[in-house]
């Protein structure tokens, strides 16, 4: 299992190449809820999400000769993608991903333009890299389930410790695990106190699951209309960080997920993805009471909303 040390080694590999995203507040909400409500503001880091912080630092941590050599190949519906073609396309590396039919197609655009070769399926993600892998010889990238890959998303909390030395509360979505699970590592031993509350789409409760049979799982099906949380399985590295120190997990539908996005919208102006919307959920729906005065940050993973999913929702 990783620790802070690993983190704090991350940062300052990929820090050079990575936005210190900024930290904002809410007098509306802080109001409404007796507490000085804070925003982790990932949608404004490169490529528009958290992913590439474990991307940068997985690929540091890697013989360049060799990746250049062979190439990397990854699964991801969108935010890790763009994240892999972008890692790969500032170290000279090919790269291809394998995205689900379901994924959006500005994703995808996006991680052609980066310079992907991205192949689309229906088929298991995992079986169609194994495949590539064989004929290729590519490197294999994880999206989550990945000592460097979580070390990197580790930065996110390790750069709130920094910048939000008193925060009480962390909410964050949880996909395949990934996110979450650095957050716990960089926030928890920083602080054994602060309390960290994952939160996941009902259509796509992998995490919730996993808690409850003891064992990280696959889930049979995904319905949500947050795709940034739709990972297919559960990581066994992120399912084990989590289920030491998670405090507390809220499912929350996809009604509650737009709603509380359109709050966001027209309250802080920021043009987030449903997968960041997520965070908030659980307050704005009565499923978590902040205790007064306490100090909460939510994380705004990503911001890569498609056009035609934001008609859709709107309607």
């Amino acid at each position: 299992m990783i620790n802070s040390n690993d983190i704090n080694k991350a940062l300052r590999v990929i820090g050079s190449n990575i936005h210190r995203t900024p930290i904002s507040t809410s007098s509306f909400l802080s109001e409404k809820y007796n507490s000085n409500i804070y925003f982790k503001q990932e949608l404004f880091q490169k490529t528009g999400s958290f992913k590439i912080r474990g991307v940068l630092n997985k690929i540091s941590n890697l013989n360049i000769k060799d990746l250049k050599k062979n190439g990397i190949v990854s699964m991801s519906s969108g935010n890790h993608a763009q994240a892999v073609a972008y890692g790969a396309k500032i170290n000279q590396i090919s790269s291809t991903v394998v995205m689900p039919k379901y994924s959006t197609k500005s994703k995808i655009e996006a991680t052609k333009n980066y310079g992907a070769n991205v192949i689309v399926t229906d088929d298991n993600l995992l079986e169609k890299v194994k495949e590539i892998q064989e004929k290729t010889n590519a490197y294999f990238i994880h999206p989550f389930d990945d000592d460097f890959v979580i070390a990197g998303q580790g930065t996110l909390g390790m750069e709130i410790t920094k910048d939000l030395p008193q925060v009480d509360h962390v909410f964050t979505g949880i996909g395949g695990g990934g996110l979450i699970s650095g957050i716990c590592v960089a926030l928890k031993e920083f602080n054994p106190k602060i309390k960290i509350i994952g939160v996941e789409p009902k259509g796509a409760n992998g995490m919730e699951q996993s808690l409850k049979k003891g064992k990280a799982i696959t889930l049979k099906s995904i319905n949500t209309i947050a795709d940034g949380l739709s990972a297919p399985f559960i990581g066994e590295r992120n399912y084990q960080i989590v289920n030491k120190y998670l405090d507390e997990l809220i499912t929350v539908s996809d009604k509650e997920i737009i709603e509380t996005m359109w709050l966001i919208f027209e309250r802080t102006k920021l043009f987030i993805e449903p997968s960041s919307a997520a965070s908030l959920a659980p307050i704005i729906f009565n499923k978590f009471k902040l205790p007064k005065n306490s100090n909460p940050i939510f994380i705004l993973c990503g911001g890569n909303i498609d056009k035609n999913k934001l008609l859709e929702i709107s309607k």
